[in-house]
């Protein structure tokens, strides 16, 4: 097998990171380190795809987890000092973020399973980090977290490897080891898999994605971690389960079973946007609210799933692609808006926040591009997924199948309009109640990495559109207005917003 030019610089960057948290060099030096760090990474990915190593979906989710983690890595430096976690949480969320994304980009089964495994044992630290410093959430979470994300994940694992060696050894009559080290892009799918087996190669990644009923572990487990390890955790780690199960399909033939797993995935898809946005309904905690919202969506992106499952063409793949990257780009941005919050109010209940825009000028830009994902304002990738989906799913004959995942996606629009409108009132007006103490004033890169994750809800379906097939011409069309969002959304803050928030 050739060498994985990206595997070799998530290593080496893993020692480098360790290496400079006992140095302890100045912020401006570890910003320097860090943008070395994720430039290097992204042009190891690229070489590993031009070389056929990997393909356009890990390439997608691996430059994803770049352009994301690297505004969440500048946040975590300086929020680590704002909350008093010390140099630890920075370099552990350095180490978080690379393991995540060497876990999309793995060429093989086995790469893709020690790198998961590890990046699992990371969360479940932070996690434990956050129930140890915060005042609020479950001192339960971190335990939820290993029992049932982890343990689900490693079921599903084993039994592809199982899999994998078992049809080897019928095959040839010995153990191919070596088979495990082959790219996915060589791989050819083992067939002959009984109906027995489906369910625990499947139940890890429906348990990572937080699908009901296997959802329980994610509220509070996402609510409890630092702010920047939340952020990770719900935009781009529960993506894995998604990503993990579009590799089992590839690995192992389950073509027979196609229909079976379509209909469990959608009736769980449908159950979770429902569950999701009626819990939002009565969140105060912002982290908590968040953290059902990632419920509700990858409820959706599984309907997206089952779509692709019934009808595995280019153009369902692509969708697939985009559901992911919304998720990731405004979820991201929301949890680390949440606890800059924290950090400055004092407080992660946001119902008595108002007139943020005027105290955190730069990030409540980023946080209103997210918002706007939300709603689906055109030039956002919230309306180029919404439009497309919609579009796709009534262009065909809308048999009971698709008229369950048309109802999941009805709901979810209209539930992710309502929670944009209920979390956009922080921006406005006066607090209600009036929150006893004055806000702290953070580091302007706190604002600023905020502000690069906002925006990535406008960039990243023009840098998708490179790795997309079916839809690159209509997600370029969509994406045209970009612009006119971004300066619509300047101009809103630069009126309503600043001149309706208060200082207080």
């Amino acid at each position: 097998m050739e060498p994985s030019f990206s595997l070799t610089i998530c290593v080496l960057s893993l020692v480098f990171i360790t290496l400079l948290s006992k140095l302890g060099p100045a912020p401006r030096f570890k910003v320097i380190s860090k943008l070395s760090i994720y430039g290097s990474l992204g042009v190891a990915l690229y070489l590993d795809s031009t070389r056929g190593l990997i393909d356009g979906f890990s390439t997608l989710l691996g430059y994803t987890t770049i352009l994301t983690g690297l505004p969440v890595s500048v946040y975590t430096l300086y929020y680590s000092r704002m909350e008093g976690y010390g140099e630890g949480l920075d370099a552990l969320m350095d180490c978080f973020i690379i393991l995540v994304a060497m876990t999309y980009t793995a060429p093989n089964i086995l790469a893709m399973a020690v790198a998961w495994t590890v990046a699992e044992v990371v969360g479940w630290y932070l996690i434990t980090m956050g129930e140890a410093h915060s005042v609020e959430g479950s001192l339960r979470s971190a335990r939820g977290f290993l029992v049932t994300s982890t343990l689900t994940f490693e079921i599903s694992v084993f039994t592809v490897v199982m899999v994998s060696v078992l049809t080897t050894v019928a095959a040839m009559a010995s153990a191919n080891i070596g088979l495990l080290m082959e790219p996915f892009t060589a791989l050819k799918p083992f067939s002959g898999v009984g109906l027995y087996l489906v369910p625990f190669l499947i139940i890890g990644f429906i348990t990572k994605a937080a699908n009901i009923p296997l959802h329980f572990w994610l509220p509070g487990a996402h609510s409890a971690a630092p702010a920047p390890a939340s952020a990770v955790l719900s935009g781009l780690m529960t993506l894995l389960g998604f990503y993990g199960l579009y590799r089992v399909l590839h690995i192992v033939d389950l073509t027979r079973y196609y229909t079976v797993i379509a209909a469990v995935i959608a009736t769980l898809g449908a159950s979770s946007v429902i569950y999701g946005w009626t819990q939002i309904a009565v969140q105060r905690d912002g982290k908590k609210l968040l953290a059902y919202a990632t419920i509700a969506t990858n409820g959706y992106i599984s309907l997206v799933f089952a779509l692709y499952l019934l009808n595995p063409s280019g153009m369902a793949e692509d969708l697939l692609k985009l559901s992911i990257l919304m998720h990731a780009t405004y979820k991201t941005t929301l949890f680390a808006e949440v606890g800059l919050i924290e950090a400055v109010y004092g407080t992660r209940y946001i119902h008595g926040v108002r007139g943020l825009s005027r105290i955190l000028p730069l990030s409540s830009i980023g946080g209103l591009l997210a918002v706007l994902t939300l709603i689906g304002v055109p030039g956002t990738i919230g309306f180029t997924v919404k439009a497309l989906s919609v579009y796709y799913i009534v262009s065909g004959t809308l048999d009971p199948g698709r008229a369950l995942v048309l109802l999941g996606f009805t709901i979810y629009i209209a539930s992710s309009a309502y929670l944009a409108i209920k979390y956009m009132s922080i921006y406005f007006n006066t607090p209600r109640p009036v929150l006893p103490e004055e806000p702290k004033k953070p580091p302007k890169p706190l604002e600023l990495s905020i502000l690069a994750l906002g925006s990535s809800n406008i960039y990243i379906p023009l840098v998708a559109s490179v790795f997309l097939n079916g839809l690159r011409s209509s997600v370029l069309i969509l994406s045209a207005v970009s612009p006119l969002t971004l300066l619509v959304t300047l101009l809103v803050y630069a009126t309503v917003a600043r001149t309706g928030g208060v200082k207080h």
